[in-house]
C-alpha cells in the first residue's frame, strides 16, 4: 500500500515535469522559421535524401538529414530518418538521446511511454553510456512504476556500475530512489502498523545490500569517510566490519587504476588513448574480474568503434570467457560486425558464434541469421578479395556442416554448389583474378565433390578450370601435385598418369619435383612399358627446360653486364674476356696429363685500376715454389710487374722452365706479332744477357706528348673538365649547403635550374652528374652560399621544370637519413582513391572530396613526367572522419569513371608469400621468398665454393675456412684461387 502511494507521487511529480518541459517546448515552437530559412531546409532535405539513395552508407548524410528534420519540426519525417540510419549504423549516446527527448516531449499516452521504454532499451544495447542509464531510471521513476525502476536500476548496475570513472552516478541516482521510498514509508505524526514495520524493514534491508554492494565496486570520486558516515544512519550501531575491509580492498584497487584513469584523460589523440586502454585491459585481467575486463572492453570501443582489431580482441574474449552465455557473447558478435561490417574476421567469428549457440530445432532461424551476417559482411565496405574469400568460405564450411552424409540430403548439397558458385562468380565479377589467388573456394569444392559426394568427374572438371583457367595455374607444380593426390585417392590410374603427362609438359621451375611424384607413381603402380615412356617424356622435357634456363640466365648476364658501367669495359670485351677464360678452364679440366707434363699458362691480368689497387700476387696453390713473370701488352708494366702468378714445377730449376709440348722455334709468330714492343722491365731469359737501355714504344710515346705546349694541355683540360667533370675535395662547409635533384629532364642544365631556386638564395655551382659518354643521368647537385638557401631549396619539391616534377632531398652521401618518405603501414587516416580520370588536378579532387570531411594534406601520385597516374592519397584528421568519407564516396563516378576508395594499407601489398614448394595449391603469382630459384635460372656458384658451403653445413665437418666464406664478400683473386685448385 505504502509502495503504491509512492508511485503515485512520483508520477504526479513526472506528470508535472513533462506538463512543463512540455510548456516550455511550445513556447520554442512559436519562434517559426522564416519562408526563406525554411526552403533552404527543405532544398538540403532533398539534396541529402538523394544523396542517401545512391549510397546509403553515408554516414554524415544520416546526421545532417535527421538534423534539418528536427529544424523543420518534422517529428514522424525525423523518426523515420532515425529509423533508417539505425538500420545501417549504430546509434550515438547522444543521438538516441535527442530522438528519446524529442519522443518525450509529445508522449501522453501509455503506448508512446511505452514506445520511449523500447528506444531506451535499443540504446542501451549499441554503446555502454552511464547518461543513458541515470536517463533510463528517472524516466522509469517518472512513469510510477516502483518494480519496473528497480528493475532498470539493477539493469544498470550490472552494465556500467563497475564504471571506474563514472560508475558512482548510478549507484547515486538507485540509492536516491531506495532512499525516497523509505522515506515515504516513515509516517512520524502516525502509530505504524505491523504491516508498515514489516515494508519499512524490508526496504532498509535493501539499502544496506546496496551499500554493501558499492563498497566493494572501485569508483573514482568517492570519499570513504563520506560513504562511511552517510551508511551508518542505515545500519544500527554503525556499519559492519567486513564492509570497511571490503572499502579497504576496493581503494586499494582504486589506487591501481587510478593511473591508466590520468593517462586517458591525459590523452591527446585516439591512438594515444587506445594504447592506454590496451595497457588497462591487460593489466585488469592480471590483477581483476572478468566483469571488469568487459567493463574496460566496453568504455574502448565506445570511443574507438571502428577500430577492427579492437573489437576483435573483445570478441574473442568473451567467446574464451564466457563458452556458454550466449546472452553475452552473441550481442557483443553483432554489435562487432554492426560496428565494422568490413571486417573478414568479425564476419567470421559471427558466423562461429551464431553456429555454437545454435539451438536444435530452429536450424532455419540460425541459417537466416548466417546468411544474414554473409550479407552484412560482402555488402559493405568490403576492401580486398581475400576479405570475400575468408567471409565466403566461414558461410561455406557452414553449409558443408549442415549436410548430413548418412540421412537424404539432396536439397542441402544442391543449396551447397549454389553457394559455392555464388561466391566464386561474385569474386570473379568484383575483384577479379587477384580475388582468391590461391583459389581455396574451388579446391574446397572440389575436395568435397570428390570425398564426400563421390564425383571425381565434377572433381576433375573444377580442377581443370582452377588449373587452366585461373592466374595462370598451370605453371604451379604444388597445385598439379594437389590435383594429382585427389585423383589418386578418389580417381582412376588411367586419369593419374595423364595428369602427370600434362604436368611434365607444363611446369618449368619445378619439373623435377613433378618427375620424382611421377616415377614413384610408376614404380608403385605402372609397367615396364610405361615406366620407359616416362623415361622418355621426363629427359626430353628436361632437354628443354635446360635449354630455357640456360638462355634466361645468359639473357641476365648479359643484362648485368650492359648494366655494368663503371669498370669502364665494353660489354662486348668483357664477354670475350670470360669466353675465354672459360675456355682455358674446360680445357685444363678435361686435360688427362699430369701437372708435371703441362705447362700452367698464367691467368688474365685484372683490369688496370683493380691491379693499381690490389698490388698482391695470385697464389692458386701454396705448394707452388717457382714463379713466372706474366705480362698483358694492354696494362702498363708499373701494373704488372707487381703481379706474379706461381707456375707448380716438380723437377726443374728455378731459372729454367721446360716449355710447353710441341713447343717449337720456328713456328711463325701470330697475327699482330710485333717483334721491337720491349719487354717488362727486369724480363731475360735463362743465359741471355741483360736487357740494354734500347728506348721503347712506350717512352717514344710519352716524349711525343711531351712536346705538347702547356697552353694545349690546359685548354684540353678544361675542356676535359666541362664536358665530365673534376673530383673536388670534400668541403664539409658545402655539404651543409648542399642539396640533391632527380628526376631532371636528361636535357636540362644549369640555365633551366638556376632560374627555379634563384629565389631561394644565391647559387654556388651546379654539378650535373653525367655517364661515360658525358650524357645526363637525369640528377645531380646544387651548392648555394648559404644553410639558409638549402633549406628554402628543399621546399620546392616537385617544381615543374622542363616540365617535369623534380625531386629536392637532403645531400646524404652516405645515406645514412634516407628513409621511405611515406608510410608503409595501415593509415586509418588517410584514404587510397584509385580510378580517377587522368584530366583530374589535385584541386579538382579536393573540391570533390571536401564535402564529406576537412582534408588535411591530398597528395596525387604522378609519373616522372608530372602526368597523373590516376591514384591519390587523402588524409584526414581522424580514422571516423576517413572511413565515412571512403563509405561516402567509393564507388561514385568522376567524370564518367567509376572510382576506388580504400583505407590505405601499403603492408598489403608488400606481404611476403612463401615458397611455392611449401604452400599447398599456391599460385604462380606468389612472390617468391629469398634463397628460392627463380625460373628458368641455375647456379652460377663455382664448384669449389658449393663444396665449400656443402661441407660448411655438416656440424662435424665445420672449418674456420667455411665460416670466413659466408661471412666475407670473396674478391675476384679469391674465386680465381678456388679455380685453380685441384
Amino acid at each position: 500500500m505504502a509502495d503504491t502511494d509512492m508511485a503515485n507521487e512520483s508520477k504526479e511529480e513526472a506528470m508535472d515535469a513533462t506538463v512543463e518541459e512540455a510548456s516550455s517546448g511550445s513556447d520554442s515552437d512559436q519562434d517559426v522559421l522564416d519562408d526563406q530559412e525554411e526552403e533552404r531546409l527543405k532544398l538540403k532535405v532533398k539534396e541529402l535524401r538523394d544523396q542517401l539513395a545512391d549510397n546509403v552508407l553515408y554516414y554524415d548524410g544520416h546526421v545532417n538529414l535527421i538534423a534539418a528534420l528536427r529544424e523543420l519540426q518534422e517529428l514522424e519525417e525525423t523518426r523515420k530518418a532515425r529509423e533508417k540510419m539505425n538500420e545501417v549504423y549504430p546509434l550515438t549516446a547522444e543521438l538516441w538521446l535527442d530522438w528519446i527527448k524529442d519522443e518525450q516531449k509529445v508522449s501522453t499516452t501509455q503506448e508512446e511511454k511505452q514506445y520511449i521504454m523500447e528506444l531506451f532499451d535499443r540504446a542501451v544495447k549499441d554503446y555502454m553510456n552511464v547518461g543513458l542509464w541515470v536517463e533510463y531510471v528517472m524516466f522509469m521513476l517518472g512513469c510510477g512504476d516502483l518494480e519496473a525502476t528497480r528493475s532498470v536500476g539493477e539493469r544498470a548496475l550490472t552494465a556500467v556500475g563497475t564504471h571506474v570513472a563514472e560508475g558512482i552516478l548510478v549507484w547515486q541516482v538507485v540509492l536516491m530512489v531506495e532512499k525516497q521510498v523509505f522515506a515515504g514509508l516513515q509516517k512520524p505524526c502516525a502509530v505504524p502498523s505491523e504491516q508498515d514495520l514489516k515494508d519499512q524493514e524490508k526496504q532498509l534491508c535493501r539499502i544496506q545490500t546496496l551499500y554493501r554492494r558499492q563498497m566493494r565496486v572501485p569508483l573514482l570520486n568517492t570519499d570513504s569517510d563520506s560513504l562511511i558516515e552517510e551508511a551508518n544512519d542505515y545500519f544500527e550501531g554503525g556499519i559492519e566490519i567486513h564492509m570497511k575491509d571490503d572499502l579497504k580492498k576496493s581503494q586499494n584497487k582504486l589506487q591501481e587504476k587510478v593511473p591508466f584513469e590520468d593517462e586517458l584523460i591525459r590523452a591527446t589523440d585516439d591512438t594515444e588513448k587506445l594504447a592506454v586502454y590496451r595497457r588497462y585491459i591487460t593489466h585488469t585481467k592480471e590483477v581483476d574480474n572478468p566483469a571488469a575486463v568487459q567493463n574496460l572492453y566496453e568504455r574502448a570501443i565506445a570511443d574507438h568503434c571502428l577500430d577492427a582489431g579492437l573489437w576483435e580482441e573483445y570478441v574473442r574474449f568473451v567467446m574464451h570467457q564466457f563458452p556458454g552465455m550466449d546472452y553475452v557473447v552473441l550481442p557483443v558478435c553483432e554489435r562487432s560486425q554492426r560496428n565494422c561490417p568490413w571486417s573478414a574476421v568479425l564476419c567470421e567469428l559471427h558466423i562461429t558464434a551464431l553456429q555454437m549457440f545454435a539451438v536444435e530445432g530452429q536450424e532455419e532461424a540460425t541459417a537466416a541469421k548466417i546468411k544474414g551476417a554473409l550479407e552484412k559482411g560482402i555488402g559493405c565496405g568490403i576492401q580486398s578479395g581475400s576479405d570475400a574469400t575468408c567471409m565466403w568460405m566461414a558461410y561455406l564450411v557452414f553449409l558443408r556442416r549442415q549436410i548430413k552424409w548418412d540421412q537424404p540430403h539432396d536439397s542441402q548439397l544442391t543449396f551447397f554448389r549454389i553457394a559455392a558458385v555464388q561466391a566464386i562468380d561474385f569474386i570473379d565479377k568484383y575483384f577479379g583474378e587477384e580475388g582468391d589467388i590461391e583459389s581455396k573456394i574451388p579446391r574446397f569444392l572440389a575436395q568435397i565433390e570428390a570425398e564426400y559426394v563421390h564425383d571425381p568427374e565434377r572433381a576433375r572438371e573444377i580442377w581443370n578450370d582452377i588449373i587452366m583457367k585461373r592466374n595462370n595455374n598451370f605453371k604451379s607444380a604444388n597445385l598439379w601435385l594437389e590435383f594429382i593426390n585427389l585423383e589418386r585417392s578418389y580417381g582412376s590410374e588411367k586419369h593419374c598418369r595423364k595428369l602427370f603427362r600434362r604436368a611434365i609438359e607444363r611446369v618449368w621451375d619445378w619439373v623435377e619435383v613433378i618427375g620424382t611424384s611421377y616415377r614413384r607413381f610408376e614404380e608403385e603402380t605402372g609397367t615396364l612399358e610405361s615406366m620407359e615412356d616416362f623415361h622418355r617424356r621426363y629427359e626430353d622435357r628436361m632437354v628443354i627446360v635446360t635449354k630455357k634456363r640456360e638462355e634466361d640466365a645468359l639473357k641476365e648476364e648479359a643484362e648485368k653486364v650492359g648494366k655494368d658501367s663503371s669498370s669502364g669495359r665494353k660489354p662486348k670485351e668483357k664477354a670475350n674476356r670470360k669466353e675465354k677464360k672459360k675456355d682455358w678452364i674446360e680445357n685444363r679440366n678435361s686435360s688427362d696429363l699430369q701437372d708435371s707434363e703441362v705447362f700452367k699458362p698464367p691467368l688474365p691480368v685484372a683490369s688496370q685500376t683493380k691491379a693499381k689497387k690490389l698490388n698482391v700476387a695470385v697464389q692458386p696453390s701454396s705448394r707452388s715454389s717457382d714463379t713466372v713473370e706474366c705480362m698483358d701488352t694492354s696494362t702498363p708494366a708499373s701494373a704488372t710487374s707487381s703481379l706474379r702468378v706461381n707456375v707448380r714445377s716438380s723437377h726443374q730449376s728455378k731459372k729454367e722452365v721446360a716449355p710447353p709440348p710441341g713447343y717449337s722455334s720456328d713456328i711463325a709468330p701470330p697475327p699482330g706479332f710485333r717483334s721491337d714492343v720491349a719487354p717488362p722491365p727486369g724480363y731475360h731469359t735463362a743465359g741471355s744477357p741483360p736487357p740494354t737501355n734500347k728506348p721503347t714504344h712506350k717512352t717514344s710515346t710519352n716524349k711525343r706528348k711531351a712536346e705538347i705546349s702547356d697552353d694545349e694541355c690546359a685548354k684540353k683540360l678544361k675542356a676535359e673538365e666541362e664536358m665530365r667533370g673534376v673530383l673536388t675535395k670534400n668541403n664539409p662547409r658545402d655539404d651543409m649547403c648542399t642539396i640533391f635533384l632527380s628526376n631532371l629532364d636528361f636535357h636540362a642544365d644549369k640555365d633551366d635550374i638556376y632560374p627555379v631556386f634563384q629565389q631561394c638564395g644565391e647559387i654556388a655551382d651546379f654539378r650535373l652528374v653525367k655517364d661515360y659518354k658525358c650524357r645526363s643521368k637525369g640528377f645531380g647537385y646544387l651548392v648555394f652560399k648559404t644553410r639558409e638557401g638549402a633549406v628554402k631549396g628543399l621546399e620546392l619539391d616537385r617544381a615543374l621544370i622542363s616540365g617535369r616534377p623534380v625531386y629536392v632531398s637532403p645531400y646524404d652521401p652516405e645515406n645514412h637519413t634516407h628513409k621511405f618518405r611515406y608510410s608503409t603501414s595501415e593509415e586509418k587516416e588517410k584514404l587510397f582513391v584509385r580510378g580517377l580520370p587522368f584530366s583530374m588536378t589535385e584541386n579538382e579532387i579536393r573540391e570533390a572530396f571536401q564535402l564529406h570531411g576537412n582534408i588535411k594534406s591530398l597528395r596525387l601520385v604522378t609519373y616522372r613526367n608530372g602526368h597523373s597516374k590516376g591514384t591519390c592519397y587523402i588524409e584526414y584528421d581522424d580514422a571516423a572522419t576517413a572511413e565515412k568519407v571512403r563509405q561516402a564516396m567509393d564507388g561514385m563516378v568522376l567524370d564518367g569513371k567509376k572510382i576506388t576508395v580504400l583505407i590505405s594499407d601499403p603492408s598489403t601489398k608488400k606481404t611476403a608469400a612463401a615458397p611455392a614448394a611449401e604452400i599447398l595449391g599456391a599460385g604462380s603469382k606468389l612472390k617468391k621468398s629469398d634463397g628460392m630459384r627463380r625460373k628458368g635460372m641455375f647456379s652460377l656458384m663455382p664448384r669449389a665454393l658449393q663444396r665449400t658451403s656443402e661441407a660448411s653445413s655438416l656440424p662435424s665437418q665445420t672449418s674456420d675456412s667455411s665460416s670466413e666464406h659466408q661471412g666475407k664478400k670473396m674478391s675476384n683473386d679469391d674465386f680465381r684461387s678456388m679455380f685453380l685448385k685441384k
